[in-house]
């Protein structure tokens, strides 16, 4: 019988852990799209100061400096992904992934259409 109270005691912690671990599994993921959010927030802001930069440049003229000579728009480019490897990053990592993989599907279908 001792055995049988054991095996009862272990299956309820592992219960406890399950709802813990979700538990901050959620709350972890609610940070995430929170910050998520609010850099999609700044989007605008962003791709407007680089808007003002590429107009400076441009004025720049007669100044040699490779951070001032405009791209090639057809240009390769390559898209740098980082994800997590510590803690509960499972959805950290799954929204990385998937904003990556928009980006890439972004970029094929631009191509297409030149």
């Amino acid at each position: 019988m001792a055995n049988r109270r054991v095996l009862v005691k272990r299956r309820k912690s592992i219960g406890n852990i399950r709802k813990i671990t979700r538990t901050m599994q959620l709350i972890a993921t609610a940070r995430f799209q929170a910050a998520f959010s609010r850099a999609v927030a700044s989007r605008p802001y962003t791709e407007k100061l680089s808007e003002m930069v590429g107009d400076l440049a441009r004025g720049a003229e007669g100044i040699d400096h490779p951070l001032l000579k405009t791209q090639n728009p057809g240009a390769p480019a390559a898209l740098l992904v980082l994800t997590s490897s510590r803690g509960l990053c499972g959805g950290y990592n799954a929204n990385i992934l998937r904003v990556a993989h928009s980006q890439l599907e972004e970029w094929k279908q631009a191509e297409q259409a030149h």
